[in-house]
């Protein structure tokens, strides 16, 4: 579990220009195709947010006394990645989700080693909690949604992605309570968590898919040293992705409050 600390500012360092839709592109669809037989791997080198928003991540029994209380960023994270081992070839921007809110990640430089080949099964707790099929497909959902946002133009862009953020942490883990204390974000985080209604709060950008990919840090994944665990959408249409490619600068993930406030990401 996670306790409270207080939070001190973290600055990550600006995310570099891409360098050309092509191979951005290339990337997606080489990761989205990988089979369990054909894993892919994944060099994290930087990661960078948006601090616009936190949230408080309650357990259980909230809000009877005897909860913790994670003060995080909220807002999914963006990886400067290479797809491969090492940075090597052509860098491209990920836009990704955290699933896990056991363990933290930083931002800035991180040169890690991620792989698809863990099943998106579980919390990623310890002990794990299994998830259902209705959760694995409400997840993929909204992150593929959040992918149609980030590539989208609505005024309040970062409050439905810190939103989205807080909803796919509280679908994986019901008992848990994620609070902005901002309404909008708020009411988003309601919205897109409710498992009965949610896929009308996702319909204003057109068919969303459902299909992601799961990315764990090689060799460590269920262990205390692992770091975060992340997911992101189906690889989107080339005139898509262009358009996504034009702000990822800006997109963020979420920091963990902790004496530096690493990502809690669930930090």
């Amino acid at each position: 579990m996670f306790q409270s600390n207080d939070v001190q500012a973290h600055r990550s360092p600006v995310l570099g220009a891409l360098k050309f839709a092509a191979p951005a592109l290339a990337f997606a669809l080489g990761i989205a195709a990988a089979s369990a037989s054909q894993a892919d791997a994944i060099f994290l080198q930087s990661a960078s947010m948006n601090q616009s928003y936190t949230a408080h991540i309650y357990s259980p029994p909230y809000p009877t006394p005897g909860y913790t209380d994670e003060h995080v960023y909220l807002a999914p994270i963006v990886f400067t990645a290479y797809d491969g081992v090492g940075p090597t070839g052509d860098a491209t921007s990920l836009l990704a989700f955290c699933v896990d809110i056991f363990h933290n990640i930083g931002l800035g430089t991180i040169n890690l080693q991620y792989d698809d080949t863990q099943p998106f099964a579980s919390n990623s707790g310890s002990p794990a909690t299994p998830l259902t099929s209705a959760q694995k497909l409400q997840v993929g959902r909204l992150a593929n949604y959040g992918q149609l946002v980030y590539a989208g133009n609505d005024a309040d862009k970062a409050q439905r992605l810190a939103g989205l953020q807080g909803a796919i942490w509280e679908v994986i883990n019901p008992t848990y309570t994620v609070l902005s204390f901002n309404a909008t974000v708020d009411n988003y985080i309601s919205a897109y968590s409710n498992a009965l209604t949610y896929t009308s709060a996702i319909a204003d950008h057109g068919p969303v898919s459902s299909k992601i990919t799961f990315i764990t840090e090689t060799g460590k994944y269920g262990s205390k040293a692992a770091h975060q665990s992340f997911v992101f959408g189906a690889a989107p249409e080339p005139g898509t992705w262009a358009l996504m490619l034009v702000g990822f600068g800006t997109a963020g993930g979420m920091l963990r409050r902790s004496r530096q406030r690493s990502v809690a990401q669930s930090a």
